[in-house]
């Protein structure tokens, strides 16, 4: 499913006035209702609440949050407005775990990464594969290595006012790998991620509160990196794992080793899974096996997090002709959440169930022209419902 944006037309009103009968303004709305949604099942966020609490209490303490999803989460829209409001309440713990925007995923931070020369993307989709069938994703379940000899990434970091800790997450395996890496203008850092084991290796740095530049260059062989990392000492951060096309399904195939290293670096306190829309507009998959697929999945998530708070978010609203379906995976959800310990929040209710979308496409922004995905004010909206909801009247 594309990402865009439908450009509406609004006739403005006009005040056609005279001395003897002036006319009253025309009320057209600029917004359509966007309905206040409560988190069902509430009590299972209570380390997460607890977390918040003691951030409060001592500044200097740490919450994350890792929020996986499809690709109304890769957009990081909603997420982003979740992103900003939390850390200006509780304190900005920096930009999470990226990756480039050409990997599928855009993120709205000040980080900056960008690559030059080359990199081939390394994931399993559902129309089609990019890569080896191999698992070895990492956390995010994309991951990247070089198309061609000598293409860079380069990770750009803004002043910040306080120092903060880069790490490079990669892929060590018995096969040749190398890259090297420059600070600023220092020298050339050689990485070899050849190892006798599969498994993580980090190349870990901390920064000052200056601005910094990373370039990360391939060197030799087939070196695979997962991601980057750019964590400030305390706060709040929120990590954006979503994925164009995905499900949560393919949570399944993640190499279950490489994803427990990387969880037990990043500690998250509270967990999100937003998937569903990809799965209700599959006419062939049936709910039986949806719902084995998902709570496998979540089992998993759980399994690798269990000190963590779990949310399932259920899939936004369509157009009538999906609602069916749509409701169908919802309910899904909402008693897989109950059955296996996590809070549930329902995002189609914002704008009044699954099928009530056609609401919200009458107004500027609103929703996508594919009438999929959400435009950028209609993810506003719902990112501010979602982190109210979060917050419980905090």
């Amino acid at each position: 499913m594309s990402q865009g944006t439908r450009a509406l037309a609004l006739t403005a009103a006009t005040l056609v006035a005279s001395a003897a009968w002036p006319r009253a303004r025309a009320q057209i709305p600029v917004r359509p209702p966007v309905y206040p949604v409560a988190i069902e099942n509430r009590g299972a966020l209570a380390h997460f609440d607890r977390a918040l609490a003691s951030l409060t209490e001592d500044p200097t303490e740490r919450v994350r949050v890792i929020h996986w999803g499809d690709s109304n989460v890769a957009a990081d829209l909603w997420t982003a407005i979740t992103r900003d409001t939390l850390q200006a309440r509780f304190g900005n713990g920096g930009s999470g775990y990226l990756l480039p925007r050409t990997h599928g995923s855009w993120h709205r931070v000040p980080v900056r990464l960008t690559t030059d020369g080359g990199w081939a993307v390394r994931r399993r989709g559902f129309t089609e594969g990019f890569g080896p069938n191999d698992g070895l994703w990492g956390i995010a379940g994309v991951a990247m290595e070089p198309a061609r000899p000598g293409a860079t990434l380069t990770v750009e970091l803004p002043e910040a006012g306080v120092g903060r800790t880069f790490e490079l997450h990669l892929l060590a395996r018995p096969r040749p790998g190398r890259l090297e890496v420059r600070i600023d203008g220092g020298p050339w850092e050689e990485l070899s991620t050849r190892q006798s084991r599969i498994g993580l290796l980090v190349y870990r740095r901390f920064f000052d509160a200056g601005p910094h530049r990373v370039r990360i260059r391939h060197a030799g062989g087939v070196p695979r990196i997962l991601g980057v990392t750019v964590d400030r000492p305390h706060g709040v951060t929120y990590d954006v794992m979503g994925i164009n096309g995905h499900r949560a399904s393919a949570i399944n195939g993640w190499n279950e080793a490489l994803l427990a290293d990387q969880l037990r670096r990043r500690r998250p306190d509270l967990v999100v899974l937003s998937y569903g829309g990809n799965e209700a507009l599959d006419p062939n998959l049936g709910f039986g096996v949806y719902e084995q697929q998902t709570r496998d999945a979540i089992r998993r998530i759980r399994h690798l997090t269990p000190r963590a708070s779990c949310l399932l978010v259920g899939p936004l609203a369509t157009f009538p002709r999906h609602a069916e379906r749509m409701a169908r995976v919802t309910d899904i959800q909402r008693r897989l959440a109950t059955e296996l310990g996590c809070a549930f929040w329902d995002s189609s209710a914002t704008s009044g169930g699954p099928g009530s979308l056609r609401r919200w496409a009458r107004f500027p922004g609103m929703v996508g022209s594919d009438h999929l995905h959400l435009g950028r004010v209609g993810y506003e909206a719902v990112g501010r419902g979602f982190v109210a909801a979060l917050l419980g009247g905090r």
